[in-house]
């Protein structure tokens, strides 16, 4: 097998969004330790280690039925009002 060094930005999507997803991470931690202290960002970290998520659970369902997907635009237009 032949090790293939790529240059084309597309090639390597993966590793750019890790790498951005990363420094967002890193950014959010450094704003988080400012506002509510190192101790707190200290157990969300340890939580995340566990496999927690300290939001709520995703929402997004992809096999959603039409009729479903009405009723929730419905609501949202209900709560909008």
């Amino acid at each position: 097998m032949e090790n293939k060094e790529t240059s084309n930005l597309e090639d390597n999507l993966p590793m750019v969004n890790y790498i951005m997803l990363h420094r967002i991470y890193d950014l959010l931690t450094l704003i988080a330790n400012h506002m509510v202290g190192p101790d707190s960002v200290s157990k969300m970290v340890d939580y995340h280690d566990q496999g927690f998520l300290l939001g709520p659970t995703p929402s997004y369902t992809p096999n959603v039925e039409d009729e479903k997907e009405e009723e929730v635009k419905e609501d949202i237009l209900d709560f909008e009002k």
